[in-house]
């Protein structure tokens, strides 16, 4: 897929999975007026001097900001970002001076990398999402404005990174589908096991 058809066909089921699966409530609410919302803006740039960034690309930058201002340990969640963003910038300048090296999927290579570092810095889905797309907003802000530093001038926020970010969210996703049924069969497990006990008994 190309031309930003990987982004819109993910945020797509996002959207259908948040909006149909997601118990009610505000939460779901946010979550799904955030990807609709994404979407539509993500051609509308701002320019200001040589500078353009991406409607959609604030979207994501303010939403995730949201996301961690009301929890506990700001301050370790905030120095998590900067991890990711440092892990992400760097990514995307070693594929720029040297593409060579990712020879499978793109989006789907950083993503992963990306959630490796998300799953080693924190463990809440909520967290994981805010930090994730935290630090890979402000790793885009850095690439971009590095480029344009050295004459290569690219707008913040184009549609490869919203397939990176996207990318990621569904790993995400997937990782804490999988944890919760590992909980639940655990649990099935033991109930079995002392239901075997009472029996013996």
């Amino acid at each position: 897929m190309s031309g930003g058809a990987l982004f819109y066909w993910l945020c797509w089921i996002l959207w259908i999975i948040v909006t149909f699966f997601m118990f009610k409530g505000k939460q779901r609410t946010r979550f799904a007026i955030w990807i609709l919302l994404t979407i539509i803006f993500s051609n509308f740039y701002v320019t200001a001097g040589n500078i353009s960034v991406s409607l959609s690309f604030l979207l994501v930058l303010t939403g995730s900001m949201l996301l961690l201002i009301p929890n506990t340990r700001l301050i370790y969640h905030l120095i998590s970002s900067f991890t990711i963003t440092i892990g992400y910038a760097a990514m995307l300048l070693w594929e720029k001076n040297a593409p060579v090296w990712i020879i499978f999927h793109r989006p789907l290579i950083l993503s992963i990398i990306t959630v490796i570092l998300i799953v080693i810095l924190t463990k809440s889905f909520n967290l994981r999402l805010g930090i994730g797309l935290l630090g890979m907003s402000a790793g885009e802000l850095i690439y971009s404005l590095t480029l344009s530093s050295y004459g290569f001038s690219e707008p913040i926020g184009q549609i490869y990174f919203f397939e990176y970010a996207v990318m990621t969210v569904v790993i995400l996703m997937i990782l804490d589908i999988l944890q919760r049924w590992k909980y639940k069969v655990i649990s099935l497990i033991e109930n079995y096991k002392q239901s075997l006990r009472w029996l013996n008994e």
